[in-house]
């Protein structure tokens, strides 16, 4: 059942239930006045309901995908969260996209302690610091490209395809060891077995991908990340490096380091990471740094680096300005300026294309 007919699913079954309870309403309306007491006292302290939308611009003087310059408006994601905690300890999570009838998360999550979990299900991978960040909070309308492609999100790898940075699996992690006056703990980690596999997608390769990723706080201020991702995929398209064709299963591995830095009004994020897609060696970093000199205002600035082949300098060095008006708690609005600068000694898939600027807006509501 796709998600589309489970939500005209849930629709019918939940009409159906407010008809049955209409009609018996007169016959016994003490005992159905406790029924819907137990029904909002359970949603209301059992359940919480969120989500956000996305939409904006995007002018762009050199468009890759239309050689040449492009213009559009842009629905990115509409979505909704459900958070279901029936018992103590534990939670069924639900996330979808419903803009596209997209599922992105489904998961059951076992938390006895702070310092060990289980999770069973469709989730993200612990893979870098900014893919486990969700977009209603990015400063960067767009992610960070490194990010993007390494972490298997938004389809620029099309060799792998657009998985947002989720798969499913199970997983365990946890934090541990208190510290300093904040009582902050010292130690996280999050360990995992996944299809490695875009989301909504079955396995293909009979194997299984193991990611993992490792916090230290030694300040309240600072967080130092790694991580690791070591797996194989199935190529959905042939290499444009003509490494793999598609249905071939090729090695496919990563890892990461990178920091956050939190001071007052200032806060800073930055990492590092490499990718090897058989025998193709890709790199990328980013260093993005935001200023609120006010509550509502933020400005950002950012610096982001890709280079899809080192052996054939195929790289993009993005340069982003950008400010952020904090309408009211999860309402914003962004717009930020992006100069895309692309390698001229490129031998792969940058080779020719001009660098490029490009103007971007992006308004958020949430609830």
């Amino acid at each position: 059942m796709n998600l589309k007919s489970t939500v005209f699913t849930i629709i019918l079954i939940a009409a159906a239930y407010i008809s049955s309870s209409a009609a018996t309403d007169t016959l016994s309306t003490v005992r159905d006045d406790r029924k819907d007491s137990k029904l909002v006292r359970f949603l209301s302290e059992k359940v919480s309901v969120s989500g956000y939308a996305q939409a904006g611009y995007q002018y762009d003087t050199y468009d890759m995908a239309h050689e040449g310059a492009f213009n559009k408006f842009n629905l990115y994601r509409a979505m909704i969260i459900a958070d279901i905690k029936p018992i103590k300890h534990l939670d069924l999570y639900f996330m979808a996209d419903v803009s596209k009838f997209k599922l992105h998360e489904l998961f059951i999550r076992y938390n006895p302690v702070d310092a060990f979990y289980i999770r069973l299900g469709q989730y993200k991978t612990p893979f870098t610091i900014e893919s486990n960040m969700s977009p209603s909070v990015l400063e960067i309308i767009k992610g960070a490209q490194a990010v993007q492609y390494l972490a298997g999100i938004n389809g620029s790898d099309t060799c792998f395809g657009g998985g947002a940075g989720r798969d499913l699996g199970l997983e365990v992690g946890g934090a541990f060891l208190k510290i300093g006056k904040d009582n902050r703990n010292l130690i996280e980690y999050r360990v995992g077995i996944f299809n490695g596999e875009p989301f909504n997608t079955a396995e293909t390769n009979n194997r299984k991908d193991v990611v993992a990723s490792l916090a230290l706080r030694p300040a309240s201020i600072l967080k130092l990340h790694g991580s690791v991702y070591i797996g194989e995929g199935t190529a959905q398209r042939d290499s444009p490096y003509g490494s793999f064709k598609a249905g071939e299963t090729y090695r496919r591995d990563r890892w990461s380091a990178g920091l956050e830095l939190k001071a007052g009004p200032v806060y800073l994020r930055s990492e590092y990471m490499e990718g090897l897609d058989a025998s193709v060696r890709s790199r990328g970093a980013y260093a993005t740094l935001t200023g609120s000199p006010a509550k509502f205002l933020d400005i950002v600035a950012s610096v982001d680096y890709l280079d899809r082949n080192i052996a054939l300098s195929d790289w993009q060095c993005n340069y982003i300005f950008g400010l952020q008006w904090n309408i009211y708690r999860k309402c914003r609005l962004q717009a930020q300026y992006v100069y895309q600068q692309r390698s001229k000694d490129s031998k792969g898939i940058y080779s020719g294309i001009p660098s490029s600027h490009m103007i971007i807006t992006q308004l958020q509501v949430g609830f």
